[in-house]
């Protein structure tokens, strides 16, 4: 049977997994992780190498458990905000640092106030933080400046990928519209951007539409068949949308892994007036606008790990479940690791308000997972503003959880439905490469990629709890930002 593989290459794994081309279900799936790295304070880098033998090894688990089908093509999806350098023998000056850098947060800072700051948000979509390869760029050129200078290329891991296999810088608009270097409404690289980074575009990929393909030549590393088709595919984040089905009006997506986001889609790229949110490209003619927290389960795992040593994850939440709405008035502001939306500062950090002599570590544990919540609700209502969601598609590993599910539902009063795979974003690169490859026309052709399962209805006097609570959790938010400037 014909089958396509949807790549994603994530923060700290690589998931190949192949889709029956007709059916969309599963055939097999593999899936390999790589450690991030903090060798200095507000750094973090990954080993760019150990992803694509990460990569090139799950390709190859996955071909051999299918070896008696058709491979039609392998479509990629990946992480965003990464930036590497090359130098001109595309061999490494730097590791690959992540989104999740914070050594550029005070040019960011400085950036982020300034007209040019506003000028390179509104061209490109991409927030003014730290995360930002622009950001990141202009911490190489003002403390590397030798490096900056040699190096041939400055590339993201999705194009390491590529190059290594088909020896071609390249670049796909979704994943170039997430360095805040990239015109949105233009699709090409940011003249007054790169002037004012003092940046050729030689140096970085050429971009092209997410539906480009490439073939491998003989003998390429991850062994794929010569002549195999790679589908440039998307970013993650973007890809999610598309693999739960929330690329529709009234649809909004709500991504929790080890960071978090909201998204929804759009017809026509959008700056918000605050610059408290992203627009990113999917393809030449839809858009996602959203808003990305770092603070997502790796804050729930950090509270388990610390107030609840060698107990299960899952324990802790039923003990969390048994506390009311509202855990007894204790608030907490998940800034433990600094936020991106909606207060785009590396320095926030946070907090429990509310504390009194009642409350147990089953508040704490309740109020950790609410204050996650309340969070991604304050990024919410300002897409809300844009028009009603009639219904949230989650996914991400939390998606597994009944309660945390139950619990999104009742704090947005929105009905959540969740697909039978939180693979969204392997799932959303595979549909790119079907529609890439002509197999499929339009993305409505693929209904059964996006098959979904359980529903829950939100509680309205729940919500009501959370709707006043969210108003206590803004004003408590905004102190905790200016304490931060």
């Amino acid at each position: 049977m014909p089958y396509l593989i949807g790549c994603d290459i994530g923060t700290t794994n690589a998931k190949s997994v192949a889709f029956d081309s007709v059916s969309g279900d599963i055939l097999a799936s593999h899936s390999e992780g790589y450690e991030m790295n903090h060798p200095q304070p507000d750094w973090s880098e990954e080993d760019p190498e150990e992803i694509f033998q990460a990569v090139c090894k799950t390709l190859q688990k996955v071909v051999e458990e299918v070896k008696d089908s058709e491979l039609l093509g392998v479509s990629f999806s990946a992480a965003m905000h990464a930036v590497l350098a090359l130098d001109k023998n595309g061999k490494k000056l730097t590791e690959l640092v992540i989104w999740a850098d914070n050594r550029s947060s005070k040019i960011a800072v400085k950036l982020r106030a300034s007209q040019v700051g506003k000028k390179i948000y509104n061209n490109n979509g991409t927030p003014i933080h730290a995360m930002a390869p622009v950001c990141k760029l202009l911490w190489f050129k003002e403390n590397e400046p030798g490096l900056y200078k040699k190096a041939s290329k400055f590339i993201g891991i999705k194009e390491y990928v590529i190059y290594r296999l088909t020896g071609q810088y390249l670049v796909d608009y979704s994943i170039a519209s997430a360095t805040g270097m990239f015109n949105i409404r233009e699709l090409q690289w940011d003249t007054y951007t790169l002037k004012k980074l003092g940046l050729k575009s030689e140096k970085l990929s050429r971009a092209v539409s997410p539906y480009h393909i490439e073939k491998v030549p003989a003998g390429n590393e991850a062994k794929l068949p010569a002549g195999t088709s790679l589908i440039m595919g998307a970013s993650d984040g973007c890809l999610a949308n598309l693999g739960s089905g929330a690329i529709h009006p009234g649809s909004m997506a709500v991504t929790i892994g080890t960071s978090a986001a909201v998204r929804i889609c759009s017809n026509k790229p959008y700056s918000d007036p605050l610059m408290q949110t992203f627009c990113y490209v999917l393809d030449e003619q839809t858009y996602i606008v959203g808003g990305p927290s770092n603070n997502g389960a790796v804050i729930f795992e950090w509270l388990v790990n610390t107030f609840f040593p060698n107990e299960e994850f899952d324990a802790v939440v039923k003990e969390a479940s048994e506390i009311e709405p509202g855990a007894d008035g204790l608030l907490f502001y998940p800034y433990l690791l600094g936020e991106r939306a909606p207060l785009w500062s590396s320095m926030v950090r946070g907090g429990f308000s509310g504390l009194d002599i009642r409350h147990t570590r089953a508040n704490f544990a309740r109020a950790v997972m609410e204050g996650i919540m309340l969070n991604l609700y304050s990024i919410g209502k300002i897409l809300l503003e844009m028009g009603k969601i009639r219904t949230i598609y989650a996914n991400g590993g939390f998606a597994r959880s009944p309660a945390w599910v139950q619990m999104l539902a009742d704090v947005f009063g929105i009905e959540v439905k969740l697909n039978e795979t939180v693979e969204t974003g392997a799932v959303g690169a595979a549909m790119m490469g079907l529609k890439a490859l002509g197999i499929y026309n339009s993305f409505s052709e693929m209904s059964s990629f996006t098959t979904v399962g359980q529903e829950f209805d939100p509680v309205p006097s729940v919500h009501k709890i959370y709707d006043s609570q969210h108003e206590r959790f803004s004003r408590g938010a905004q102190l905790m930002l200016s304490h931060a400037i």
